[in-house]
C-alpha cells in the first residue's frame, strides 16, 4: 500500500532488461532511433523553418520592415515562455539592423495578452509592425484594431486556437493550425519564435546561439522534451555554460548553477525560471527581459540579476503565507468538492497559478484560485491529466470577459458579480465529469528492477536519455521486499528521510525528501516495496549509487 494513497501503475511488466525495458516505454526499439535519440543530428534533426504555414509571408514582411527602416516591436508575455521568445525575436532582429523595440504586459495592470491600450500606443509612435510572441492568438479584437489603423501583426504562438480567430493578422505562425502541416506540434513559445529566427538569420553559429534563450521556455512551459523540442533543450543546455549573452551569463552565476557537472532541466526548471518568473509575478516583467538581451559585461547585467534574486526570495516568501491560508481554507470548507476554489484580495496575482499547481497536485483535483480586485477577479486553474481544464472552461466562456489556456493549465478574468454563480455551477459540473472516475493519483513506474540491475550499467545508460522532462520522464522503478537497516530522519527541521537498505545481500543508500514524518512506519515495517529513481550521489569527492525514493509501502 503506498504510503501517499497513489497507485502504482507499472507501464512493462515483460521479462526484458531493465534496459530494453526502459526503451520500449519510450518507442526507442530500433537501434537506429535509439542512437539518434541519444547522439541527434542537429543540423538534420531540425524540421526547416518554412514549413511552418505562413513563414515565408512572415519573413518577407520582416525583410522589407527592416529594409525600409520600418519601427518594429516585438510583444511578449511576462512569464519565461514569453519574456526568452521576446529576447529571442529582439536579438534576432537586432542582428540584422532592425529598429527594434519591445512590449511586455503588466500582470496586473494589463493582464494577459495584447490589449487595446498598446495598440493605441503603437499607433501614436508610428509602429508598422508588431511581432507577438507567446500570445496573440487569443486577441483577435486588439488585431483588428491595429490593422484598420495601418499596423501589421504577425502573431508567433502555440496556446490553444479559440474560436474567434485573428482573421486580421499579418500572419499567423502556429505549429497547430487547423490548415498547417507543420511535423512537430508541441513547440512552445520560444520553440515557435526560435523558428522565426531560425528562418531570417543566415549566421548558423547566431542561430545556434539562441538555442539557450529558446531552451529556458521550453522547460519552463512544460513543453514535452521530445522531437524538436529535445533539440532544443538537449543543446542548449550544452551551449549554456558558456553563453553568447552575459545577462544569461549574470543569471546563472547568481543562481547557484554548477558548471562542475553538465547541466539539467532541473537547472532551468528550479534555478532559472523561478527568477525570471518572479520579475511578471510581483513586479515588472522588463527587469527579466532586459537581463536576458545584455550583451556585454556591464554593472547594468549584474544589477538585474540581483534584482530577480530579490523579487524572487520576496516572491518565496508570499507563496508560503498564502498558500498555507489558501490549504487552511480548503481543509475546513472545500474537502467534499472535487474541484478546489477559492478567492481572496490577499493572494497576489502574481502567485495564484503556483498556489493552484500545489494544491492540484497535493490533493489530485483541478484547482482554481483566484484574486480578487474589487470589480472583478483574475483566476488561475491547474488540473490533472483526467480533467481538461480549458475544455471545461469553454463550457463555462459565457461568465468571463477573458480566458485562454492549456489542458492542464488555464486562466481568466470574471465579473465579482457572476463569480458566485460561477463557483457553484463549475462545481456541479465537475462532480458530473468526475464523480464516477476514479481520480486516485497515480505514480508511473517503468519496471520492476532486481538489485543486480542497480549498477553503474544501469545508471550511465539513464544519463545517455537526459535531458528528463515532460514526455521523457527519468526512469522509475520498483524494488519489491527491500529489507530497512536503517533509517533516520535528516536536514533543516528533520524533514527529509535517509535510509540504508538491503537487497539480496546488497546494501544501497537512499532518500526520500520531505518523507521525514514517515520515520516511525519505516521502523516498524522492516521489508517495503520501494519505488525509486537511481542517481549518483556524491560526498567529500567520493560518489556512490543511491536511490531517490518516490514512495513506499
Amino acid at each position: 500500500m503506498s504510503i501517499l494513497g497513489k497507485k502504482w501503475e507499472i507501464k512493462n511488466s515483460t521479462g526484458k532488461s531493465v534496459v530494453d525495458k526502459i526503451c520500449e516505454n519510450r518507442s526507442l526499439t530500433d537501434p537506429e532511433d535509439l542512437a539518434q535519440f541519444i547522439k541527434p543530428d542537429f543540423e538534420k534533426g531540425f524540421h526547416d523553418p518554412y514549413l511552418l504555414k505562413g513563414m515565408d509571408r512572415a519573413c518577407k514582411r520582416i525583410e522589407k520592415a527592416i529594409a525600409d527602416g520600418e519601427r518594429i516591436i516585438v510583444y511578449g508575455d511576462y512569464d519565461v515562455d514569453g519574456i526568452s521568445s521576446a529576447a529571442i525575436i529582439y536579438l534576432a532582429l537586432s542582428h540584422l539592423g532592425a529598429k527594434i523595440s519591445y512590449r511586455l504586459p503588466h500582470r496586473v495592470n494589463d493582464g494577459y495578452g495584447l490589449s487595446k491600450k498598446y495598440i493605441e500606443e503603437f499607433v501614436d509612435i508610428k509602429i508598422g509592425l508588431v511581432i507577438t510572441v507567446d500570445c496573440g492568438v487569443s486577441n483577435a479584437d486588439e488585431i483588428t484594431l491595429a490593422k484598420e489603423n495601418g499596423i501589421d501583426v504577425i502573431i508567433t504562438d502555440h496556446h490553444t486556437i479559440p474560436e474567434k480567430y485573428p482573421s486580421d493578422a499579418y500572419e499567423i505562425l502556429h505549429p497547430n493550425l487547423p490548415d498547417g502541416n507543420y511535423p512537430f506540434k508541441e513547440l512552445t513559445g520560444a520553440g515557435v519564435a526560435f523558428k522565426l529566427a531560425q528562418a531570417l538569420l543566415k549566421d548558423q553559429d547566431m542561430i545556434y546561439s539562441l538555442l539557450d534563450l529558446a531552451s529556458l521556455g521550453t522547460v519552463a512551459d512544460c513543453g514535452p522534451i521530445v522531437g524538436e523540442n529535445r533539440l532544443i533543450v538537449k543543446k542548449g543546455l550544452e551551449m549554456m555554460p558558456n553563453t553568447k549573452w552575459e545577462g544569461l551569463r549574470n543569471l546563472q552565476e547568481i543562481s547557484g548553477v554548477n558548471f562542475d557537472k553538465p547541466l539539467s532541466t532541473y537547472t532551468i526548471g528550479y534555478q532559472l525560471a523561478p527568477r525570471i518568473n518572479a520579475a511578471g509575478r510581483i513586479d515588472s516583467p522588463y527587469f527579466a527581459l532586459q537581463l536576458l538581451i545584455q550583451e556585454e559585461k556591464s554593472e547594468t547585467a549584474v544589477k538585474l540579476a540581483k534584482k530577480l534574486e530579490n523579487l524572487n526570495r520576496r516572491r518565496q516568501d508570499m507563496l508560503k503565507k498564502s498558500l498555507h491560508e489558501a490549504e487552511k481554507r480548503y481543509l475546513e470548507f472545500g474537502q467534499e468538492d472535487l474541484v478546489v476554489m477559492d478567492y481572496s484580495p490577499d493572494w497576489h496575482v502574481g502567485i495564484i497559478g503556483l498556489i493552484a499547481g500545489r494544491l492540484a497536485e497535493k490533493y489530485a483535483k483541478p484547482a482554481i484560485i483566484m484574486h480578487d480586485f474589487g470589480d472583478h477577479l483574475v483566476g488561475s486553474a491547474r488540473s490533472q491529466s483526467f480533467f481538461n481544464i480549458i475544455e471545461a472552461f469553454t463550457e463555462f466562456k459565457h461568465f468571463f470577459t477573458h480566458f485562454g489556456g492549456h489542458a492542464q493549465a488555464a486562466g481568466f478574468s470574471i465579473k465579482k458579480s457572476e463569480v458566485d454563480n460561477f463557483i457553484v455551477e463549475f462545481k456541479a459540473y465537475v462532480k458530473d465529469k468526475l464523480e464516477t472516475c476514479d481520480i486516485t493519483s497515480s505514480l508511473d513506474i517503468d519496471c520492476e528492477i532486481t538489485s543486480e540491475e542497480i549498477n553503474w550499467d544501469t545508471l550511465e545508460f539513464i544519463k545517455s536519455l537526459e535531458p528528463f522532462g515532460i514526455a521523457n520522464q527519468r526512469p522509475t522503478f520498483l524494488l519489491r521486499g527491500a529489507e530497512i537497516e536503517q533509517s533516520r530522519v535528516v536536514g533543516k527541521d528533520e524533514k527529509h528521510l535517509s535510509l540504508n537498505i538491503r537487497k539480496d545481500d546488497k546494501s544501497i543508500r537512499a532518500i526520500a525528501f520531505n518523507f521525514g514524518e514517515h520515520c516511525t512506519y519505516t521502523r516498524e515495517h522492516k521489508n517495503l516495496d520501494i519505488v525509486f529513481q537511481l542517481e549518483e550521489n556524491e560526498w567529500k569527492g567520493n560518489t556512490s549509487l543511491q536511490l531517490k525514493v518516490l514512495d513506499f509501502g
